[in-house]
């Protein structure tokens, strides 16, 4: 599930989604089918306007092969 922030962003978490998903090749699009969500949605977490439960921080750090520590955590 995907909750909409209105506290101040972690941007350094934010890049290492991105960057990660685009050392994996991969597009938004393509992050967002994997995980079953829209690919606005992996924008908003990207750009820290929406924040992903445990649940879907899991999936996401499944599908690029990290952990999900090294994705989210401050």
């Amino acid at each position: 599930m995907v909750h909409h922030c209105n506290n101040k962003p972690n941007m350094a978490a934010n890049n290492r989604l991105k960057a990660a998903r685009v050392l994996k090749g991969m597009t938004q699009l393509q992050l967002a089918e994997a995980v079953g969500l829209k690919e606005i949605e992996i924008s908003r977490i990207e750009t820290g306007r929406s924040d992903a439960d445990a649940d879907l921080k899991r999936r996401i750090a499944d599908v690029l092969g990290k952990p999900t520590f090294e994705l989210f955590i401050g």
